[in-house]
């Protein structure tokens, strides 16, 4: 089992410690002006093997990619994460969606439907993803070929799902 310790840094931040299962520990400062510090400690060891410092765009971007936002293993059509009744998609913009050329406001998503755009990805040929936005605001206009990342509750995917002309 994976702990995790939280400690206030006063004028600082703050820190967290997560043991991981093999008995090595990462530590993570999270300073106010959101920078953050990662460091890494073997097993027995008093003093880190490895530091890096990120800013927050790198962190957010990191946290993204370690929490799987970003991969989509090849053998699954379609990511679905059941935390309750969230499900999380992948779902590919065609050239005659209901989508294409509309913004997120437009479209209502969070308002009248309960769903979140998470990321909205570009294919930059041979397999490479590349991310167009992350949180995309209201006035974000979707066009063909990218591929969205949105969550909500699994009824309420369905029927985004059915904006994209049945073609996830």
């Amino acid at each position: 089992m994976t702990l995790i310790r939280e400690a206030e840094l006063p004028g600082l931040g703050k820190k967290y410690e997560v043991s991981l299962e093999n008995g090595d520990q990462v530590a993570v400062i999270i300073h106010d002006d959101g920078t953050r510090e990662l460091y890494y400690f073997p097993q027995d060891g008093d003093d880190p093997l490895a530091a890096i410092t990120l800013s927050d765009q790198e962190s957010r971007q990191l946290g993204s990619i370690i929490g799987g936002a970003f991969y989509q293993p090849k053998t699954l059509e379609r990511l679905e994460t059941a935390v309750s009744e969230l499900r999380i998609e992948w779902l590919k913009v065609q050239g005659k969606s209901g989508i294409a050329g509309k913004s997120i406001g437009e479209l209502g998503l969070r308002k009248n439907h309960g769903i979140i755009i998470i990321a909205v990805m570009e294919d930059k040929g041979r397999g490479r993803k590349e991310t167009v936005c992350i949180n995309p605001g209201p006035g974000y206009v979707f066009e063909p070929g990218q591929t969205v990342v949105a969550a909500g509750k699994n009824e309420k995917m369905k029927e985004f799902e059915k904006m994209f002309g049945g073609s996830p």
